[in-house]
This record gives C-alpha cells, sequence and structure tokens, in this order.
C-alpha cells in the first residue's frame, strides 16, 4: 500500500524526481568509466558527467541521494586525474 495516503505520495514523488536525476547523472558517468582506458575518448566526456551531477546536486532532496551524488563524482574525478 506505498504511495496511498497524501504524505506517501508526496514521498514517492520526490522518490521518482530523485531517481530520474540520479539516472541522467549515473548514465553519464557510466560512458566515462567505460571509456576511462582510452582518455581520448573519456575526456571529452567528463564535463557532462560533471554537469549532470551538478544538475541532479540542485534537483534532488534527499540526504542518501547526495551521497550517491558524491560516488559518482569520485569516479568521475578518478578518470579525470588518471586522463589530464
Amino acid at each position: 500500500t506505498r504511495c496511498t495516503s497524501r504524505r506517501q505520495r508526496q514521498m514517492c514523488i520526490r522518490d521518482s524526481h530523485d531517481a530520474e536525476y540520479i539516472s541522467k547523472a549515473s548514465g553519464a558517468v557510466n560512458e566515462v568509466v567505460r571509456a576511462q582506458t582510452d582518455c581520448a575518448a573519456a575526456k571529452p566526456l567528463i564535463p557532462e558527467a560533471y554537469q549532470r551531477i551538478d544538475e541532479a546536486r540542485e534537483a534532488v532532496s534527499a540526504p542518501a541521494t547526495q551521497q550517491t551524488l558524491d560516488a559518482l563524482e569520485a569516479q568521475v574525478d578518478r578518470v579525470d586525474q588518471l586522463c589530464p
């Protein structure tokens, strides 16, 4: 019976909203990570990944979501350091 009361519906909408932004950021980060062995391919993907993370940070509200974004950003940071 999740999302049946008014409060639960509001939480479900927020969770769905957060999940959409996390999904977009995660997709961009995954592209960077997949390309990490080829810096020529990875380097141009890094700015978009950071942008998606920043957009998500501004849009999401759940504290755990911020931790997820921190982890995604750390992955991009590692590739960015490997491909100066």
